[in-house]
């Protein structure tokens, strides 16, 4: 009889592995490969545990109904408490993940309640339970490849919804639906009806089919918002350019008109140095190089995007009486793509600009942007007396209709370059600090 206790035992823990092994696939790219191992080997250690426990429960209460449903409902618990705390703070990721973990795992059981029914019917409750225990694991097994290929799409998708509230919704639906499949099996019987079973089954089939459809319409919504994002980065690019052109325009006609004058420059000195005015000389010398320096595109970087970038707003500043401090310092063979930095950086001096600009006393704005090794790292800074409102993401987010381009150019950036951005607010000032890594786009 030892032997049936450790068999149920075997097949207990198994469920609790195979459980838990579903809900790693959802965090698997999370996780490093040694805190991966180190996981896993705190698991399988914990499940042997199990073990001789499950073993010496059953060998007192018997193999029953009651004591497998109670080891079945509870025993997850610490196997679920292990992955959340090697990936803390993201609590509505898990309770997401382990409610349709749950309900796949309830799905297995009632097609295997279903065939154990057929096969099983008249049998002594102990021999139901350990087949029903070993065809568990078949079933599993089974549907193995079909669950990997969910489960570690789960979380990429579950990313559309971006909104909290909706966020929330969708973490707590799958344990509204577990909750209610509970109430159906918890119970000491181990036959149920026909009816009973088949309404088990198409329960949890119904949901995946219902979040099928809320998952569809999600991407439609997440891609309708990535077109109308694309078009509103064409517009902003076509508007970018025109002031390029525009302030190349002007410079080739300063940089003209200044060569026209050179004739006249040199003759002036001439005359000044044959008539012995050194005073006069020099003075006309410190004109002409405030003259020269007066070009409308400054050279910041090696990259002429960002250069055009940077001088347009630049100048969108000097028109708002707001001052620009910058620093930059980029190397030549730069990883970064040219047109992602210029595209973010024009969208962050933009907002910055909009912001400053409604200052009544002083209005600036610092612009860092440094290498540091293999990493890229943009300080940027701008007067505002107006309470910055962040989102969940730790980002500034508007009620504005038609905003917040900005940011979700910042989250395309971040993502693109697995770059990290931090937000903050004191003493007037609204600071952005960004890092990220150097190196081409994929």
């Amino acid at each position: 009889m030892i032997l049936e206790y450790v068999l149920v035992a075997l097949s207990l823990s198994f469920v609790h592995l195979s459980g838990i092994y579903l809900r790693y696939l959802a965090f698997r790219d999370d996780l490093p490969v040694a805190d991966a191992r180190r996981l896993w080997q705190f698991l399988i250690i914990l499940a042997l545990l199990f073990i001789p426990l499950y073993t010496w429960i059953f060998s007192r209460t018997g193999i029953v109904v009651t004591t497998y449903k109670s080891t079945l409902f509870w025993g997850w618990i610490p196997f679920q408490a292990v992955l959340m705390l090697s990936l803390p703070n993201r609590i509505l990721h898990h309770i997401f993940i382990f409610g349709m973990s749950v309900l796949w795992t309830f799905t297995i059981h009632s097609i295997n309640t279903i065939t154990t029914a057929l096969i099983m019917t008249g049998a002594e409750e102990a021999t139901v339970l350990l087949f029903y225990s070993g065809m568990f694991i078949v079933w599993y097994l089974l549907f193995l490849p079909l669950a990997r290929h969910c489960f570690t799409s789960l979380l990429p998708a579950y990313s559309h919804f971006t909104r909290p509230a909706v966020q929330i919704y969708t973490s707590f639906l799958p344990i509204v639906m577990v909750i209610g499949y509970l109430v159906l099996i918890n119970d000491d019987q181990l036959w149920h009806s026909w009816e009973e079973r088949i309404a088990r089954l198409l329960l949890p089939i119904g949901f995946f089919l219902a979040y099928h459809y809320i998952l569809n319409a999600s991407n439609h919504i997440y891609e309708q918002e990535q077109l109308q994002h694309n078009a509103d980065i064409m517009k902003q690019e076509i508007t970018y350019l025109e002031e390029s052109r525009l302030l190349a325009a002007d410079n080739r006609e300063k940089i003209k008109k200044q060569q026209e004058n050179l004739l006249k420059t040199y003759a002036e000195l001439k005359f000044l140095l044959q008539q012995g005015d050194i005073a006069g000389a020099q003075a006309y010398i410190t004109q002409q190089e405030q003259v020269l320096s007066a070009a409308a595109i400054d050279s910041y970087t090696d990259y002429a995007i960002i250069n055009a970038a940077i001088s347009i707003y630049l100048h969108r500043a000097v028109a708002l009486g707001i001052t620009i401090i910058h620093k930059t310092n980029l190397p030549r063979n730069m990883g970064t793509d040219e047109n992602d930095l210029a595209v973010l950086l024009a969208n962050l001096l933009e907002n910055a600009l909009l912001a400053s600009a409604k200052e009544t006393g002083v209005k600036q704005i610092t612009l860092i942007l440094q290498h540091n090794g293999s990493q890229c790292v943009l300080e940027m800074a701008n007067t505002c007396h107006t309470t910055l409102q962040l989102a969940d993401d730790g980002l500034p987010k508007t009620s504005r209709s038609g905003h917040g381009l900005g940011m979700l150019s910042l989250k395309n950036f971040l993502t693109k370059y697995d770059g990290y951005a931090d937000f903050s607010q004191e003493n007037g000032w609204v600071r952005l600090s960004m890092y990220w890594e150097d190196k081409p786009p994929c």
